[in-house]
């Protein structure tokens, strides 16, 4: 994930250098995979904190991109730390007019973070199912200098939209693959415990 800086960068002082060792055991949750997580380069990395109350969000490997007309960026996975507030709301205007979304929430501050969208008009369907954390509500700690900066000095490549809808529609489609295959092999199974049943009788008569 390539990441452009604009301007305001922070430096964080020596009592904030030790975040560098409670950031990097957070940020390592995030990767179930053991064999995968040997390979990420955490040094490099980019961790997502809430602007409020520095608690650990995301990192720069479950980023996919940013929407610039919501000014969020779009993550794939955040930590346990994002909570999605319960009652789903509808908007009636502005970017997001009529999509079907949940808030997002910091668990340490309860601050507002950004969204989830779980039903959206067809120019916003590549977002459904993503988080999208707000840039104005989330600051950026760089593993590799310890700095901090804020979410909207930084430009993430985002993925063209036709690019990450083709994507979707492809897992869509192995996904329905699969349950074709899934109902073939039970539909097989069903037929041959009949068969079976036949022999039995067939050997007691």
């Amino acid at each position: 994930m390539a990441y452009s800086q604009n301007s305001s960068f922070c430096s964080v002082t020596n009592t904030d250098c030790s975040l560098s060792s409670v950031i990097l055991e957070k940020f390592k949750d995030l990767n179930v995979d053991k064999a995968k997580a040997c390979r990420i380069d955490y040094k490099n990395s980019l961790v997502l904190c809430c602007s409020n109350c520095n608690v650990i969000l995301g990192d720069s490997h479950g980023i996919c991109g940013e929407s610039v007309d919501l000014n969020s960026v779009i993550c794939f996975k955040v930590t346990e730390d994002v909570l999605i507030k319960g009652n789903q709301k509808i908007c009636l205007e502005g970017p997001l007019a009529n999509c079907l979304y949940s808030y997002l929430q910091c668990s340490g501050c309860l601050l507002v973070v950004g969204a989830a969208l779980q039903a959206t008009p067809p120019h916003l369907s590549a977002l459904r199912d993503f988080f999208l954390l707000q840039k104005d509500r989330i600051n950026c700690y760089n593993m590799k200098n310890s700095t901090m900066v804020a979410g909207t000095t930084l430009n993430f490549e985002l993925k063209p939209m036709g690019e990450l809808t083709k994507l979707k529609q492809e897992l869509e489609s192995q996904m329905k693959r699969l349950d074709v295959l899934k109902a073939l092999l039970s539909q097989e199974k069903i037929q041959k415990g009949g068969v079976d049943k036949l022999h039995c009788k067939s050997k007691r008569l």
